[in-house]
């Protein structure tokens, strides 16, 4: 296993084989999900394992597998996600890192995301990342929350077309932070 960011109370480290059927259990939960088109089965969440964990092998950089350091209890997913204009986004100015986290619904709403969140951007930056993108839903008003507290602001919104025209989670909102510059939320 190899840490690669700790904080007060939080490992980020690579994946372990371990951490598959939790990470199976919080894509099929639907509050976990609910700002997603839908829950993940159990077959797609382990090709996403797969993906996930040899992205953040072979690059150090990718989504975290989350731990309480206290309990060593998996409690979810923090980290960057590439998307490049390979991918079918609405967006002009690919490629370009997202930031974004998913964790265990009991541990929401006690700063856990932001923490982590935090540590991430700190990390980017030693990276050489220079600017870092977070995407959700416009309803979504407990990770927007989070965007705003580590620094991150409002770049623009859109819709995603492929979730059909009547989809309650196609109004989207993308939020930015440049990391070149001196912020003081993300310290």
């Amino acid at each position: 296993m190899t840490v690669y960011i700790e904080t007060a109370r939080l490992r980020l480290r690579s994946w372990e084989s371990s951490d598959l059927v939790p990470l199976q259990q919080l894509n099929a939960h639907r509050q976990a999900r609910q700002f997603f088109p839908s829950i993940l089965s159990y077959q797609r969440t382990e090709q996403l394992f797969d993906v996930i964990r040899t992205f953040l092998d072979t690059h150090h950089i990718g989504l975290f597998a989350v731990e309480l350091k206290a309990t060593k209890e998996w409690i979810g997913m923090v980290g960057l996600n590439y998307l490049s204009d390979k991918q079918n986004y609405p967006f002009r100015n690919l490629p370009f890192y997202e930031i974004g986290w998913r964790l265990v619904p009991d541990v929401w709403n006690n700063g856990i995301a932001t923490e982590a969140a935090r540590a991430v951007l700190n990390y980017a930056k030693d990276q050489g990342i220079q600017e870092l993108y977070a995407i959700a839903a416009e309803q979504n008003h407990a990770s927007i929350r989070v965007m705003e507290k580590i620094g991150m602001y409002r770049y623009d919104k859109f819709e995603f077309r492929q979730f059909g025209l009547d989809h309650p989670l196609k109004r989207q909102v993308r939020y930015h932070i440049d990391l070149t510059r001196k912020n003081d939320a993300s310290t």
